[in-house]
């Protein structure tokens, strides 16, 4: 699976956080922004990337120890646009034949969802989404010929827009809700894992 990169988004502001940085906040014994990086250490990609606000985060080591190399989106502050740009233009610059997409504060989508993701696009191509009843959602798969759409997003929209013609991957339920505030870290910290 060497054409078939991947990029965690993990340069948000997490403005509905505090004060405090999300992704070094301890989630069920562990940094929040580590969770998806170990859940895809056993797979197969041609390229790992993180996409972080600065080289210095917390999770540097641990993401590093997982395979990962830190890519710093200078343009975070213009959203998540700029994140998803940055990863398209670094899975363009490798030749990757398709790119998964996905979110740091997304803790519980499990190492089995990755799988299936993958599986599902080297049979389809195109491009593929992960769906739990009417949400739409990352870890998503773009093909080499989404790259162009990605790179022309702005804003914090993100690629939702782009989703809604996806071949959808039905996921755990409740693997891809994401941590948006300390209520639902508290939350979901005492939940069932998959």
């Amino acid at each position: 699976m060497s054409g078939l990169a991947v990029a965690i988004l993990a340069a948000g502001r997490s403005a509905r956080f505090g004060t405090e940085d999300k992704l070094a906040a301890l989630f069920r014994g562990k940094p929040l922004g580590l969770h998806t990086a170990e859940a895809l250490t056993g797979l197969d990609f041609g390229h790992r990337w993180v996409i972080a606000r600065t080289a210095d985060h917390f999770c540097v080591p641990g993401w590093t120890s997982a395979g990962f190399e830190t890519v710093v989106n200078a343009d975070a502050a213009q959203g998540m646009g700029s994140s998803l740009r940055c990863a398209a233009e670094r899975a363009k610059e490798a030749g990757a034949e398709g790119l998964m997409v996905c979110l740091a504060d997304m803790p519980l989508v499990p190492p089995a969802h990755f799988s299936a993701l993958k599986r599902v696009w080297s049979e389809r191509g195109g491009l593929v989404a992960s769906q739990d009843g009417a949400l739409v959602s990352p870890p998503a798969i773009f093909s080499r010929e989404q790259f162009g759409a990605l790179l022309d997003l702005t804003g914090d929209q993100g690629a939702k827009p782009l989703l809604k013609n996806a071949f959808r991957v039905t996921s755990p339920p409740g693997a891809l809700v994401d941590v948006d505030d300390t209520e639902a870290m508290r939350r979901l910290s005492s939940q069932f894992s998959f």
